[in-house]
């Protein structure tokens, strides 16, 4: 048996006989056995078994299923910080236009979650510039980028956004950080005209302290939105909202920038 099927990544779906549903991710081993609310199974049967397969258990039915990046993102990845997830980055990204051969600048690399989700997108041709200051996030955020195969896409730099950065003709900026509003001059003239920068900040302060310092003569903003996110359940033939949701993780505040002249008076 080689070492790939003895490090077989899964992702169980199982459904109760009742109505409910779990997730659970692993990675499957022989000789092992895996508990889940509706019952065990052993790695031997997992690792001989297809993705797709199901398997009936005493109280419920497993589904294997094979993991996708939001799976490995979610349950395998390794966070040395507060990290921006998946319903917020897939909103940020959307909204920043981001799409394959753009040249992106990211400040607050953190656990490199965020990173992923870009590189995902501007791969193969395009380039993520990523900054941080602390040697301890970088390290942990390239062995998350190897891991999921994006680290050629991603120029890790240790270095302050505010004080200046080395990349120019940008197509959009991110800023994971606790005072972004003290960046904005320093990535100003690495913007294309009307490049999106989009902000993530966890508090209302820091949201009107954004608004206070920023220089509409270089930026507009256009939209401050926050993200929630709640599940329903299905319960026999009932089916309502889960009592329990994922709500404010942070504000996502997207800006534009402006041609580098005053507004024309008619």
């Amino acid at each position: 048996m080689s070492e790939k099927d003895l490090r077989k990544r899964v992702l169980l779906i199982v459904e109760g006989n009742k109505g409910k549903r779990k997730t659970y991710y692993f990675k499957v081993l022989p000789k092992s056995s895996y508990s889940t609310f509706a019952g065990s199974i052993s790695g031997d049967e997992l690792i001989r078994l297809d993705y797709g397969s199901k398997i009936a258990l005493e109280r419920g039915t497993a589904y294997v299923i094979e993991p996708n990046l939001y799976d490995t993102i979610m349950h395998e990845l390794r966070r040395s910080s507060q990290v921006i997830y998946p319903k917020d980055s897939g909103y940020i990204t959307s909204i920043a236009g981001i799409k394959e051969g753009m040249r992106i600048l990211e400040a607050g690399i953190g656990s490199g979650f965020f990173t992923i989700s870009i590189a995902n997108l501007v791969c193969p041709s395009g380039k993520v510039y990523a900054y941080d200051i602390r040697d301890d996030m970088i390290e942990v955020a390239k062995r998350n980028l190897r891991k999921v195969g994006v680290n050629n896409c991603v120029e890790i730099k240790k270095g302050d956004i505010r004080e200046g950065v080395n990349e120019n003709n940008l197509d959009a900026a991110f800023l994971d950080m606790g005072d972004p509003w003290n960046a904005l001059g320093s990535i100003y003239k690495a913007l294309k005209n009307t490049s999106p920068v989009v902000i993530f900040v966890p508090t209302v302060n820091q949201v009107e302290k954004l608004i206070n310092h920023l220089d509409k003569d270089l930026f507009i903003i256009q939209e401050i939105v926050e993200m929630l996110k709640r599940e329903w359940e299905v319960r026999g033939d009932a089916l309502r909202p889960s009592t329990r949701m994922i709500a404010h993780t942070g504000f996502i505040i997207l800006i534009r920038k402006l041609k580098p002249n005053k507004a024309i008076s008619h």
